[in-house]
């Protein structure tokens, strides 16, 4: 099952969206939770990309959930809010 997200997020902390060495990263945040509720690694890919500090409010991104997860898609939303900075959502 592919899950599409919609997120808004206070930029202030981050390093920007994209994964990179050593960085906070909303993408590798986001990464980090969703692995965290599969047990397994996760790739999340954005649609688009922000600088550090830049805030955004509707941005889409989605990640592959494998077969064996059984989870409902609509629990994931507070699945991932549980594993999430309050500045992500």
């Amino acid at each position: 099952m592919r899950l599409r997200l919609t997120i808004a997020y206070d930029g202030t902390p981050f390093r920007g969206w994209q994964s990179q060495p050593g960085g906070r990263t909303i993408q590798d945040i986001l990464e980090a939770a969703a692995a965290t509720i599969l047990t397994q690694p996760v790739s999340i890919h954005g649609s688009g990309r922000t600088d550090a500090g830049v805030h955004a409010d509707g941005q889409v991104a989605h990640f592959d959930v494998p077969d064996s997860c059984r989870m409902d898609p609509s629990a994931w939303l507070r699945a991932l809010n549980v594993h999430l900075p309050p500045e992500i959502r």
